[in-house]
């Protein structure tokens, strides 16, 4: 597939809230050793972009300025290397940077195939969730089905990850929350108890 030579893109033009996202025209990337290049159906909104947007988090230097660190969409162009994917895959990927776009490179390892059934908008919002979880919980902190797992702030966005990975692993979990709303809605996600961390003694 032979891509166009620009992009549309959404950059940081100062310091600021959201009145300092600019349309910007910007070549499109071109995949190094073992990179896709991903046509962005849906980009994910993180915290660090709100931090970058207000000046509070610079990118590594090797990363895109572009904000937007997961997106989903189609693969469209391999680099050298790749193994993983083939052009018309449709995968969810934690990203350097650069998400704000109609195109954006990252190593193929990270991306992830979407769901069977799960629209790209909702796929778009899994990546900084499940590899967070699963690189600390699963690989480092090595949980097995049986464990007890108690997970803070079980409502976040990483909670609520946190709950259904160990869930599915077969662990008994519990966690802590800052409502009885937000205690329910944790037990509904598979928490075996969820504790009001404000109005426990």
């Amino acid at each position: 597939m032979t891509l166009s030579h620009t992009m549309r893109a959404v950059a940081i033009s100062r310091p600021g809230g959201p009145e300092v996202l600019t349309p910007v025209t910007q070549p499109v990337p071109v995949p190094g050793h073992g990179q896709i290049i991903i046509r962005v159906a849906y980009a994910g909104v993180n915290r660090p972009d709100a931090l970058q947007r207000a000046g509070l988090y610079a990118p590594p230097p090797s990363a895109s300025p572009l904000p937007g660190l997961e997106a989903a969409g189609t693969v469209v162009e391999l680099g050298p290397n790749v193994t993983r994917w083939k052009i018309g895959d449709q995968v969810c990927a934690l990203l350097p940077g650069g998400g704000y776009a109609e195109y954006v490179a990252t190593h193929e390892a990270h991306a992830l195939p979407v769901p069977p059934g799960m629209p790209l908008r909702e796929a778009a919002c899994l990546p900084e969730t499940c590899f967070t979880v699963w690189s600390n919980v699963v690989m480092r902190g090595g949980l097995t089905a049986g464990e007890r797992f108690l997970v803070h702030g079980g409502a976040s966005g990483i909670g609520t990850t946190a709950i259904q990975i160990a869930r599915a692993l077969g662990a008994r979990v519990f966690t802590t929350a800052g409502s009885d709303e937000k205690a329910r809605a944790c037990e509904g996600l598979g928490a075996e108890r969820a504790f009001n961390y404000i109005s426990t003694p």
